[in-house]
């Protein structure tokens, strides 16, 4: 009689990860890692970076989003119906990139339709009463065109103890008449109601609030929120003839709040003395149209590969924002909870501002196989504005600008290689935060520097390095001393980052990443005492590591993940500052068949130490972290 391992004998009766086609299951951050600077694939999330903080700065703020590489202005946020995944691009990965802007560029890619129709079903259920549902499914409807799909339903609990319900949509539709062309329409939309408000809390001056217990909320029950996030449109390429390429799109993205609610505890004190203030808004909404639109030239001669890139870039956006109201609870103890009646808030109206911008770019592109590469790209873009704020006349802003890119890389050998670059970008600069008193006001277009230069080195077939410093210069915004969040000087961000990626031995898969950073802020108000010289929220040093170990027993990984951040300023005067922190995250991933169906368990155990970590959100404001909480989730591919 033949004799079967153990394992093998386990995995014949659970069922072994089989050859057939699957969607969802093998989704793996970890795996899929090019690098340790950031990215996602479904809702795993790693690296260095994310979509909302790169080098110090804000991609999503700035603007600096792409969509299967091409430019979108996008207010709303993105739901995974529609996107499949997201990379950070910094540095060497960055010069992939036409036109890329300082800071960093975050580019999601569109859900994928293949030959196969393939069902994916996802469920999941924290500790902390989270719950969620999703289901996507890829359809071909014949042989030049296919169709994803989902919808997701959701019960999130955050760490405030704010909860609230959510469902989303999405399609993508990929017509594919031949192999040089493309064209796909989507569309993505999410719906949250009844979302409580979660407290933000400002500290006295110089004072960090003492932590509060999580999950455990003061707001009031009225206080729910409730919005609509949308997105959709076209994107496609072509070839034209005579060699030329054609890539473009057309996006709509839009955020509509119908209900919207502030609660600040103010003036907090070491003993948890504070002043509450429960404000509310009209409703703000967002509203962007933009594009791109992409002629290319190719030559092409042996190993030298050259292109020619006309681009058009375009954006509308319109905001409605202000007419909110506060209103004064007078002094309480931050973990009293709120039980009155909702009042009257007497709304006024809101402000008007609309921008528009147009931006042409010639861009050429060497590429020498074996050798490296160049990149220089000149932009001319032209940026207008305008608002108009009840009772005040209309006011007109333009700012023409020259915007320009260089990128090299070098190959020296096969496993060494060199780069660096310049860019100069005009980016938006987002709006007010919360606890300003001009909250929510969109705030001016700015002019931004940034230079870069490092190394990649492959260390084993299996293992690669890379290290490089950079420095990003932006006007420096914080609140003054009447509380309106303005541009106050400048801040310069210099710093050295690394990457180790791979499998630095069988079986185990390593993302690992460092970040020293010496982020400064200078000028007038620097120099006269109004502001410190170290700017609001950004830590010297980042650490991050992520990792799977496949265990003897097939298909069963153990995974791992570690996030450190150094002390953060938490005011603009430098009193104050946030402690250290580590947070570490554990689980399992559990990969096998039931019959023919491909399935995935997970169990993870995010922050296993339970860590109290304050977020910094601006000058002497703070949000909390997520406590201890452990999530089981299934997902089939049928």
């Amino acid at each position: 009689m033949r004799r079967i391992a153990p394992a093998a004998a386990l995995a014949c009766v659970l069922g072994l990860p089989s050859a057939v086609h699957a969607q969802r299951v093998n989704d793996n951050a970890v795996a899929s890692a090019e690098d340790a600077f950031g990215g996602g694939v479904g809702q795993e999330r790693i690296g260095l970076y994310s979509q909302s903080e790169v080098r110090g700065f804000s991609p999503i703020t700035a603007g600096n989003i792409r969509l299967e590489g091409l430019y979108i202005d996008r207010p709303a946020n993105f739901t995974d119906r529609m996107t499949e995944s997201h990379a950070v691009r910094v540095g060497l990965a960055a010069q992939n990139y036409l036109f890329p802007a300082p800071t960093g560029v975050v580019d999601y890619r569109l859900r994928t339709s293949g030959s196969e129709r393939v069902v994916s079903v996802m469920t999941s259920y924290a500790d902390t009463g989270h719950s969620r549902l999703e289901i996507d499914g890829q359809f071909p409807i014949s042989p030049t065109l296919s169709l994803a799909a989902g919808v997701g339903a959701f019960y999130d609990e955050f760490a405030s103890g704010a909860d609230g319900p959510a469902i989303s949509h999405g399609f993508v539709l990929r017509w594919t008449p031949n192999p040089q062309t493309l064209v796909a329409p989507f569309l993505g939309q999410v719906h949250n109601w009844d979302r409580e408000t979660a407290p933000l809390y400002v500290g006295a001056p110089g004072i960090v609030p003492p932590a509060v217990k999580r999950l455990r909320l003061v707001t009031p029950r009225w206080a729910d929120n409730s919005n609509t996030n949308t997105n959709y449109g076209v994107l496609g390429r072509t070839a034209l003839g005579s060699g030329f390429e054609l890539a473009a799109g057309l996006f709509r993205s839009t955020t509509d709040t119908h209900a919207n609610y502030v609660h600040l505890l103010t003036n907090v004190q070491a003993d948890g003395s504070a002043r509450r203030r429960i404000g509310r808004d009209p409703g703000p909404m967002q509203a962007s149209t933009s594009g791109e639109f992409r002629v290319s030239r190719p030559f092409v001669h042996g190993d030298l590969a050259q292109a020619v890139h006309l681009s058009l870039r375009a954006r509308q956006r319109d905001s409605r924002y202000g007419g909110g109201v506060n209103l004064d609870y007078g002094p309480v103890h931050i973990s009293d909870i709120v039980t009155t009646p909702e009042p009257e808030f007497a709304l006024g109206p809101r402000t008007r501002d609309e921008v528009r911008q147009w931006t042409a770019g010639l861009a050429y592109d060497l590429r020498w196989r074996g050798r490296g590469s160049l990149m220089l790209g000149l932009q001319r873009t032209d940026y207008r504005r305008t608002v108009l704020r009840p009772g005040t006349p209309e006011t007109v802003s333009e700012d023409p600008a020259w915007l320009y890119n260089a990128a090299a890389s070098w190959t020296m050998t096969q496993r060494l290689a060199l780069y660096g670059s310049v860019t100069r970008g005009l980016e938006e600069s987002g709006v007010a935060p919360d606890s300003a008193a001009n909250r929510a006001q969109a705030l001016p277009a700015i002019i931004t520097d940034q230079w870069d230069a490092g190394v990649r080195v492959v260390l084993t077939p299996n293992l690669r390095l890379v290290a490089g410093g950079f420095e990003v210069k932006k006007p420096y915004f914080a609140p003054d001393a009447a509380n309106v969040f303005r541009e106050l000087g400048a801040v310069r961000h210099r710093g050295v980052e690394v990457s180790l990626t791979g499998a630095p031995i069988e079986g185990l898969t390593l993302v690992a990443g460092a970040v020293l950073m010496q982020p400064r802020v200078t000028g007038d108000p620097v120099r006269e005492g109004r502001i410190g010289p170290r700017p609001v929220g950004q830590a010297a040093r980042t650490l991050t590591l992520s990792g799977a170990w496949q265990t003897p027993m097939p298909g069963l990984q153990l995974t791992f993940g570690a996030n450190h951040h150094g002390a953060r300023i938490a005011d603009q005067l430098n009193r104050s500052r946030v402690p250290a922190a580590t947070i570490t995250d554990l689980g399992i991933r559990y990969r096998f068949d039931i019959g023919e169906t491909p399935a995935l368990l997970r169990v993870t155990m995010t922050n296993v130490t339970n860590e109290f970590d304050w977020r910094v959100v601006s000058s002497g404001t703070f949000d909390v972290n997520a406590p201890r909480t452990t999530t089981a989730a299934l997902t089939v591919d049928f």
